[in-house]
């Protein structure tokens, strides 16, 4: 949980029974702790900017049903190449 709180600026709390439940549930479901560092990374790099999706930042939604849908989602990074900038304008 201080990971989540770090990244998005929260103060969700650690015992929180329904938080523990939710990750409780997907430990059980083979997932290891990378992948909830994973989706808050994805999530938030998507959501943190939006001030509609933003609050949705949260336990509830990052870590119930569609957890599996969102640590297999692709990151928005790109990653530039020296051919995507024209220097000679």
């Amino acid at each position: 949980m201080t990971y989540l709180n770090n990244e998005t600026k929260s103060h969700y709390k650690v015992n929180s029974k329904k938080t523990k439940d939710l990750i409780r549930a997907s430990f059980n479901e083979g997932f290891k702790l990378g992948d909830f560092t994973r989706v808050i990374d994805i999530k938030t790099e998507e959501r943190k900017n939006d001030p509609i999706m933003s609050k949705y930042l949260r336990p509830e939604t990052l870590f119930a049903t569609k957890f599996e849908l969102y640590l297999n989602q692709k990151s928005r990074k790109r990653t530039y190449r020296e051919e995507d900038f024209h220097l000679d304008d």
